[in-house]
């Protein structure tokens, strides 16, 4: 009848399409596994090739196992860096931390140089009526420096603020002293003599206005003779470190300290 399509011959037409794509599917599949090569297969198959390829073969080849192994490994050492990385930087903070502590002791200390804006007070003796520390018998005693005048400014600059102070370049520390021997001084057991330089690292305009105090220090010398004093501000200047003897015989610290 026309016009009238045949259930039988329409069926055939979709089987024939539908069969030919499940053929190919099967054979993409079969090749694809033959094509996925392991060490397994790849020793299956070298006794298809020629002695001259399988030697080829086998030059040119990689062993997967001892690949996977290479790999793990290289992941292992790649771990074990960033973890010596992390302590490393860890340790790095707290060495920048005790560094910066130990800087900052070795200043409270006096070993170590350092610079600053301060004052510079010079002490000179007399010259009315003599020739110095050395001159002529009746020179009056406060026409002369003494140790006892160099200790009294030193504790006056400390008490006004003073980091950091130097007595003719020897640095003061914790331990040192001063005292006349003869017609000299000894800082540190160093001899020094006029004129006197005492530097000092703090902030300029306080310790000018300390140290010019009326009935301060430098004013009892200047009642003595106004030439035997002499002080300046510096923006900065230079102090060395302490060099005398920083050992202890006796003292220690207690077995309980932090």
């Amino acid at each position: 009848m026309k016009g009238t399509v045949n259930p039988f011959v329409s069926q055939f037409n979709r089987q024939s399409w539908v069969m030919p794509v499940s053929a190919m599917c099967l054979v993409l599949g079969f090749m694809i596994s033959l094509a996925w090569v392991t060490q397994r297969t790849r020793t299956s198959r070298q006794h298809f090739l020629s002695p001259d390829q399988q030697i080829r073969v086998n030059e040119a080849s990689v062993d997967i196992d001892a690949f996977q192994r290479l790999s793990g490994e290289v992941q292992k050492l790649q771990g074990d860096k960033t973890r010596m990385e992390n302590a490393l930087a860890s340790q790095g903070g707290q060495s920048k931390v005790l560094n910066e502590s130990l800087q900052e002791m070795k200043v409270f200390a006096g070993l170590t140089p350092v610079t600053g804006p301060g004052v510079v007070i010079t002490l000179r003796d007399s010259q009315k009526g003599g020739s110095g520390m050395g001159g002529t018998i009746g020179i009056p005693s406060d026409a002369i420096i003494h140790d006892v005048d160099v200790l009294k400014v030193v504790n006056e600059l400390i008490a006004s603020g003073a980091e950091a102070v130097a007595v003719n370049n020897h640095r003061v520390a914790g331990n040192t002293s001063f005292r006349c021997v003869g017609t000299t001084i000894l800082v540190n057991d160093v001899k020094i003599a006029s004129p006197i330089l005492i530097r000092a690292i703090g902030d300029p305009n306080t310790l000018l206005g300390a140290m010019n105090m009326p009935g301060g220090v430098l004013a009892d010398i200047r009642q003595t003779d106004q030439s035997m004093v002499q002080i300046e501000a510096l923006k900065t200047q230079e102090l060395p470190e302490f060099v005398g003897n920083t050992s202890h015989k006796f003292a220690r610290p207690p077995k309980d300290a932090k």
